[in-house]
């Protein structure tokens, strides 16, 4: 069975299995004011991420892990706030590398940095299900939106950090991205805005991407000629820890 097939599995029977868990749950049980049983969403919640991904299939061939950050709102569906509205927007940068070069007509005196980073941004949004509340509370949901590949090269004076004076868009695509996550809230503080720990993992799919790698770059900057991206699935697991506030 192909990862893809696996994760997408994985998610539904997650969705199921927490639907089957909601069920019995008494309605008073929603409407403590302890902390540690109310919904995690609220009528409106905040998440923020630290972010590591892991490519899968072609992608991981061609390239290596990737970090970032990421951040979600969530609005609550129903009255007991268990199935709830997601929106995810997360930035992960996957290859990054730094050339020494002269500028051109002094001689080798004047040294510049060449900087190239390659980066993904998706934007993913889908139904949130939550299980039985409490100071542990899993959750499943199913995402679909689109992620951004894109390479930038940037000069720099050596001396200069953060100050490019020049850039270049290498390469840049806009694709279509479906998958899911599942993970845990951990309650962390009590009371009228409790604040909980996020633990979990999202698999997203791209079906047909265009981006760079780090060997296509340093293939293009040995040979001086243009660079070629590569063209295909570019699927990949992001693992996640942040926080979820509720703030409304």
């Amino acid at each position: 069975m192909s990862t893809v097939s696996f994760s997408l599995r994985a998610t539904a029977v997650a969705v199921a299995v927490l639907g089957a868990m909601m069920g019995p749950l008494p309605v008073h049980a929603q409407d403590s004011r302890d902390g540690a049983s109310r919904p995690p969403s609220g009528k409106g919640s905040l998440g923020f991420h630290l972010q590591v991904t892991e490519p899968k299939g072609d992608f991981a061939a061609n390239t290596n892990n990737g970090f970032g950050v990421g951040a979600y709102v969530m609005g609550a569906l129903d009255r007991n706030k268990l199935l709830n509205f997601r929106g995810d927007l997360s930035l992960v940068s996957y290859a990054n590398s730094r050339r020494r070069i002269p500028l051109s007509g002094t001689g080798g005196l004047i040294q510049l940095d060449l900087r190239t980073t390659s980066n993904i941004v998706s934007v993913v949004a889908g139904p949130q299900l939550l299980g039985p509340t409490g100071t542990f509370t899993p959750y499943a949901t199913a995402l679909g939106g689109f992620s951004v590949f894109w390479t930038e090269s940037t000069v720099e004076g050596s001396q200069n950090t953060n100050t490019p004076f020049a850039s270049t868009t290498n390469s840049s695509d806009a694709v279509w991205a479906y998958g899911g996550a599942v993970g845990s809230y951990v309650l962390l503080h009590r009371g009228t805005n409790p604040v909980r720990l996020d633990l979990g993992a999202r698999f997203l799919r791209h079906d047909d991407a265009r981006y760079l790698t780090a060997d296509r770059v340093r293939q293009a900057y040995d040979a001086n000629t243009p660079v070629v991206p590569v063209r295909g699935r570019a699927d990949f697991i992001t693992y996640y820890l942040g926080v979820n506030v509720i703030a409304f």
